[in-house]
């Protein structure tokens, strides 16, 4: 077979061009790969049906963690959340009116409002779970306290809901 000597130029830009291309395509998948890895984010829970429900939220990477997980926890499911029937046992009113983390426990400080879920102990399971749940996503946190305003003990629903000291996610599976 007799390859026209013509052509031999072209043939090699070609294979040339070729080449560059699958480099720069791998080159870019990668930046963006690397781009979408380190980009943070955080995951918050809510409830759908009877159980406990993921959904990840995007925060800046300046962001506090504990405050930006709060401040979403707090926002509630987002429409797209609601229309697949996620929702929030936390009362619209409540509020986190302090934060903190020591030791592995982070204390999260609620206004009355918490108190005024309107349910019974699923309900406030469920809230209970919400909470717990969330915050011991961030790393470093194994533990939440959950307080309501000066309250040492806080005492949730008719059925009595102890919260007296911080809770774990084993705690709350142990229930």
């Amino acid at each position: 077979m007799k390859i026209n000597k013509k052509r031999q130029p072209i043939v090699g830009i070609l294979v040339v061009l070729f080449v560059i291309v699958i480099i720069g395509a791998l080159y870019y998948l990668n930046l963006t790969e690397t781009k979408m890895a380190k980009k943070p984010g955080i995951k918050i829970y809510f409830i759908k049906g009877e159980k406990l429900e993921q959904v990840s939220r995007a925060i800046s990477e300046e962001a506090n963690p504990l405050k930006a997980a709060a401040a979403e926890l707090m926002r509630g499911p987002n429409d797209m959340e609601k229309q697949s029937g996620i929702f929030s046992e936390i009362p619209s009113r409540a509020k986190i009116i302090k934060i903190g983390k020591e030791d592995g426990t982070a204390a999260i400080t609620f206004n009355e409002e918490i108190e005024n879920y309107g349910g019974g102990s699923a309900r406030v399971q469920g809230l209970v779970a919400q909470i717990v749940y969330t915050f011991t996503e961030i790393p470093g946190v194994k533990k939440v306290k959950i307080l309501v305003g000066n309250k040492k003990e806080v005492v949730l629903g008719g059925e009595g809901f102890v919260i007296d000291r911080p809770l774990s996610r084993d705690d709350l599976n142990a229930r």
